[in-house]
């Protein structure tokens, strides 16, 4: 009976134990006559005590097993295994590494199937991980691709169009844009090439130098991304295309409005959650890349309101948000960047640099500090200030008061040119933003300096335009939103201003969406992500409020927002979810009750601790209640579920203390059972 040469690395994989070393099993005779160790299902393993030997990685025999295992196998999920094994052990990437890159590319032009797809993949994940890799081969393989696609299958495909994705992330490479411009005509994967289009194509906005250009190439990228969605549902397709939006309005001189960075926050939401039960591969989309798309866009949103005089009543704030913008080029990680290879000649855009995105931003905020001279002595003001405090992140401070100093010396230099329009015109706060040719907007100038009953009414209807502005798509949302911001303004009046406001109006929006979401889904709809919303069976345990803050953090993390549970040292406890958007932390306290629901109850017995954590910020707090009570008649209509309550401080500290109180409500029966 002939031995089985691996039945030590058998046994230990099904028992689950140790596993034995190369030398156990033999050494590196075992290997000499390998043509059957390829065919097994052990490969992956095998393939680690390899390398895990340094001697066998090092001889002869060791690297001829290793090279010819890398493209042996014949099922797809044994390649994958072995793929996984060589680039999650460096030694052998370090000792193997061009010669696996020849094997894999090798394998993709002999295999135009599924296999052939996974061997290019990997040869890219490869070159694309290490310094010390050589492009070329890779790049030349993707210009030959092009003459092949006819014999190439889908699986093949697909995978082609994420390794010309992420090279188009590193090299400047004419053949990848004409690889997925051919790909569109694949309906199978139209949508994904039309994807890829798309960030390639932003990419190449932000390269650019000239504002004219750029601004095309982004209208460019948006119907890529618009293809994308058309030919299947996208959410992350729908994020970047939101994104652009947002950005060709505010350089167009047009509204941003909180419907249009809700849009954004929405797909962001929906592909997180489309996300959620997948395994994470090396070409997901990077969370942190649409974050910073996130931030800027609101930023965006609050920098417009330089164009309206009062804004300029909170200063600080506002020059805050304006330099933000002004030096988002080398503060944002708005794309993933990395020429290692073809330095000048690649996509123009090195590490926190993207002079595309300045040439757009900057003329806008310049234009804005050109209207009025007094806004200048502002700026430099808010400089010498920021300078004076700048501790926490002394690196991106330094970046800060460059670009501040930069703004500086380009007003400095616009102010050697005739002025357009006026410093001193009534309406040049209005005509910020329009883009009018000189004569036009003197024209328009004259005017209103002769008409000022006109520039008052224009006055007063952008004021009322900004008062009917759209802030959700739903209109419940929108009205209680509405609500709540009023109550907020009459209630804490100290505490609700500045920046502070725009963070804790923009967490607002986002509760409102989770409990609209989790008021109307049905009692299965998230699998175990649900459970504690459910009807509860007799003699069941009552689910815990963490449950609540899981699904809270899930649900605001997709959204961009870095929120922590259970954070310790805050108030001198520990607070259920805190959120530190700028310098002030934003808290919420989460609680259960299946007693006594109503508001002056909760208030009584929860608001006290929920106020405490703001001991040394705002008076201004966040709390969330699980409601486990019976629902006889069916559940409570969503405006009930919100209330904003102020009470007095503890008797040390008796100022008023405003929290706005959120009901979640758990315990659900099907509107059928009534």
């Amino acid at each position: 009976m002939q031995v089985d040469p691996l039945e030590q690395l058998v046994t230990a994989l099904d028992a689950g134990t140790a596993r034995p070393s190369l030398a156990d099993l033999g050494g590196t005779s075992l290997l000499e006559d390998h043509d059957a160790l390829l065919r097994r299902e052990e490969l992956p393993e095998l393939v680690a005590l390899v390398i895990d030997d340094t001697d066998a990685l090092t001889s002869d025999t060791g690297r001829d097993f290793l090279l010819s295992a890398a493209t042996a196998p014949r099922n797809p999920i044994v390649l994958e295994g072995v793929i996984k094994t060589f680039l999650s052990h460096p030694q052998a990437i370090l000792e193997l590494g061009q010669d696996l890159v020849d094997a894999w590319l090798y394998a993709s032009r002999q295999s135009p199937d599924l296999l052939g797809g996974m061997a290019l993949e990997a040869s890219a994940r490869l070159v694309l991980a290490s310094q010390a890799l050589s492009p070329y081969a890779l790049l030349d393989r993707l210009t030959r691709l092009q003459r092949d696609l006819n014999r190439l299958n889908d699986d093949y495909v697909a995978r082609a169009i994420r390794v010309a994705g992420a090279v188009a992330e590193h090299f400047a490479a004419p053949e990848v844009q004409l690889l997925l411009e051919a790909l569109l005509d694949r309906d199978d994967v139209a949508d994904d090439a039309a994807f890829e289009l798309g960030m390639l194509t932003i990419r190449q906005a932000l390269a650019a130098s000239d504002p004219t250009e750029a601004r095309n190439l982004l209208i460019s990228a948006r119907q890529w991304l618009a293809d994308a969605v058309t030919e299947e549902e996208r959410a992350d397709a729908s994020a970047f295309a939101a994104t652009i939006d947002v950005l060709l309005a505010y350089i167009d001189g047009a509204a941003v409005t909180q419907e249009m960075s809700h849009r954004l926050a929405s797909a962001v939401s929906e592909f997180r959650l489309n996300m959620l039960r997948m395994p994470p591969g090396w070409r997901t989309p990077r969370f942190d890349t649409l974050a910073s798309w996130q931030h800027l866009v609101n930023r965006l949103e609050r920098a417009q309101a330089a164009t309206n005089p009062k804004a300029w009543l909170h200063a600080a704030d506002l020059i805050d948000d304006l330099v933000s913008v002004y030096g988002a080029h080398r503060t944002l990680s708005l794309i993933p960047t990395s020429n290692r290879f073809l330095g000048s000649a690649g996509q123009g855009i090195t590490d926190g640099q993207a002079p595309g995105l300045h040439a757009l931003l900057a003329p806008q905020v310049e234009r804005v500090f050109l209207a009025h001279e007094s806004r200048r002595a502002l700026l430099e003001g808010w400089l010498e200030e920021f300078q004076e405090s700048r501790e926490e992140d002394p690196d991106l401070a330094a970046v800060i008061c460059e670009q501040a100093r930069a703004l500086q010396a380009a007003l400095e230099a616009r102010d050697s040119k005739p002025a357009n329009p006026k410093g001193s015109g009534p309406a040049t706060v209005s005509l910020a933003g329009l883009l009018l040719d000189e004569e036009t907007t003197q024209a328009l100038e004259d005017l209103l300096e002769s008409r000022p009953e006109i520039a008052t009414r224009i006055a007063a209807r952008i004021e009322a335009l900004e008062a009917s502005r759209s802030v959700h798509e739903i209109p419940i949302i929108a009205t209680v939103y509405r609500r709540i911001r009023e109550q907020l303004r009459q209630q804490c009046r100290q505490g609700y201003v500045g920046r502070f406001a725009a963070d804790v109006d923009m967490l607002i929006l986002y509760l409102l969406s989770f409990l609209h979401l989790r008021l109307n889904e049905t009692q299965k709809f998230r699998g175990e992500w649900s459970a504690y919303l459910r009807k509860l069976q007799p003699g069941e345990e009552k689910p815990l409020e963490k449950e609540l803050g899981k699904d809270l953090a899930s649900f605001l993390g997709g959204l961009g927002l870095r929120v922590e549970l259970e954070v310790s040292n805050v108030g001198a406890g520990r607070v259920d979810v805190a959120w530190r958007p700028h310098d002030e932390l934003i808290t919420i306290e989460l609680k259960r009750d299946w007693k006594n629901i109503t508001w002056n109850g909760l208030s009584k017995r929860y608001l006290p601790q929920a106020i405490s954590y703001q001991l040394s910020g705002p008076p201004l707090s966040f709390f969330m209640v699980l409601d486990l009570t019976d629902k006889p008649d069916g559940l409570a209509a969503f405006e009930s579920c919100v209330h904003v309550q102020t009470i007095a401080g503890p008797a040390s500290d008796p100022r008023p203390r405003t929290v706005v109180m959120f009901r979640i409500q758990g315990n659900k029966r099907d509107p059928h059972s009534l």
